[in-house]
């Protein structure tokens, strides 16, 4: 062990990414010899108001045990920092997995994006389900294991516990995936998640963000006032017009995930890959 660095009864193995509120690494449990992944929080330079929203994060991971979120295994505070322990995917996240894609000048099959979209889905439904609200869903916080090609929502380090009747005010999120109604500084619910998951799906049909410009005031008045480019043609109507349905600028006709979990070639596409029973348990 010359040389390892251990947390609590965790050995470091490597770091896997570094974020504005956390670093994450894959550790080695030595109790059970097990790979498990741990997002260190440090206190410091926090306010009381940022160290609740971590703090939240464990809170949020511990209330679900989902096969399409990530799976939360322990929490504890030790050096002036708080420590989640999650586990651990194998697969990297969907970033990867669309530019390792992109690189070989092939689209993805229809059925490996609906496969893929849908078990985000059914994830985000059971998050909305509890009202609480992503914020900042987008393909590197979204996470594939190997085994099953089982896919999980992760990195709730912005989510937001949504009261009832009421929609949220902070202006936060990444900008490619912004909704309208943030871009306008709008109150927001749960429809600006589904506006997220929109342009993850077009991102998994095109390798291309829906919207895309030079700077941040450019990328705001396309999402304001333009389309996307369609899709290719090679794939279904019923892709192309969810797409759409999703991306309404619209919050108020916009689908939540209840309604697009109760389309009818969603329902049938459920089925296919044995999910309906999953999506019908949650309402």
């Amino acid at each position: 062990m010359n040389g390892e660095k251990i947390i609590k009864d965790y050995i470091i193995k490597e770091r896997l990414g570094l974020g504005a509120f956390g670093t994450v690494f894959k550790v080695l449990k030595k109790s059970n010899n097990k790979i498990y992944v741990i997002k260190k929080i440090s206190y410091i330079g926090l306010t009381p108001k940022q160290i609740n929203n971590a703090k939240l994060e464990s809170k949020i991971l511990s209330s679900f045990q989902s096969p399409f979120i990530v799976k939360y295994h322990e929490s504890f505070e030790e050096n002036n920092s708080l420590y989640i322990v999650m586990e651990y995917c194998d697969g990297g996240d969907l970033n990867q997995f669309i530019s390792k894609n992109k690189e070989t000048g092939i689209l993805l099959e229809e059925e490996i994006i609906w496969n893929i979209f849908l078990k985000i889905l059914i994830g985000l439904a059971e998050l909305h389900k509890s009202r609480i609200l992503h914020r900042d869903l987008k393909p590197l916080n979204i996470f594939l294991k190997k085994k099953n090609f089982d896919i999980k929502i992760g990195d709730f380090g912005i989510a937001k516990q949504l009261e009832k009747n009421r929609f949220a005010q902070t202006i936060i999120g990444t900008p490619y995936y912004l909704s309208p109604e943030l871009c306008e500084e709008l109150p927001y619910d749960d429809k600006s998640d589904v506006w997220a998951l929109g342009c993850i799906l077009y991102e998994l049909c095109t390798y291309k963000h829906p919207f895309k410009a030079k700077c941040q005031a450019s990328l705001v008045l396309k999402i304001l006032q333009q389309n996307p480019k369609p899709i290719h043609e090679n794939y279904s109507q019923n892709l192309q017009s969810l797409i759409y349905l999703i991306l309404d600028k619209n919050h108020k006709t916009r689908p939540s995930c209840y309604d697009i979990l109760h389309l009818s070639y969603v329902v049938e596409k459920l089925k296919v890959f044995g999910l309906y029973d999953k999506a019908e348990l949650i309402y």
